[in-house]
């Protein structure tokens, strides 16, 4: 059961990755940009995109914390400790890919880019660090606490987050699917540490009763 849960919640993550690959290969990364940026823009996306996306990650990211720490649960617990760990740990990866591979903004390469809300932070754009710093915390919450809405809920709010950076124009489609896929990668890698905190939690438990 664990394993078939385990492998569906890992399906969350990539069959969306996929399509977006593959409709990225078949349109190309500056035409789907370009659609996402300026074909489909409206007023009611650029409220969405600037404000929502990332108010409503926070907010529930926040709330979902907490939630699972004061569970008292040690699965709980170590899977937020797990999502805080692997956040900034793929924010940070992410910068130091961005320094090597030094891919420009669109709005440096493209004519006629939409730049709209506070999405950017450096120069450079491959991969997108916000979409990491997204699922970063997301994954571990899916693969840990596989039984729970909540990290399908966080997955969903990082994708919004990841399609917000390029509607606003910062990041171009294969920015945001190649930090999803590199933030799953160090995910698996961080969700290791879940039996050994475990195991740590358990034993104060013990010790403290």
């Amino acid at each position: 059961m664990k394993k078939n849960l385990s492998i569906a919640s890992l399906l969350i993550i990539l069959i969306p990755s996929i399509a977006i690959v593959l409709t990225d290969l078949i349109i190309g990364d500056y035409d789907l940009f370009k659609f996402i940026n300026q074909r489909i823009a409206n007023s009611i996306l650029d409220v969405a995109c600037i404000h929502a996306s990332p108010v409503l990650f926070s907010i529930f990211y926040l709330f979902t914390l907490v939630r699972l720490y004061v569970s008292h649960r040690t699965i709980a617990i170590s899977s937020s400790a797990i999502s805080f760990i692997t956040g900034p740990l793929c924010y940070l990866i992410g910068s130091i890919v961005k320094l090597l591979v030094k891919r420009p903004r669109p709005f440096n390469v493209l004519p006629g880019v939409r730049v709209i809300g506070p999405w950017e932070t450096g120069s450079f754009s491959f991969p997108s660090t916000t979409t990491m710093l997204a699922f970063g915390f997301a994954i571990p919450i899916l693969l840990v606490f596989r039984n729970h809405v909540d990290g399908i809920v966080l997955s969903f709010l990082s994708y919004f987050i990841g399609f917000s950076v390029i509607y606003t124009g910062f990041h171009f489609p294969a920015d945001v699917v190649a930090g999803i896929l590199i933030s799953l990668a160090i995910a698996l890698c961080t969700t290791r540490l879940h039996r050994p905190i475990v195991g740590f939690l358990e034993r104060r438990k013990t010790d403290s009763t």
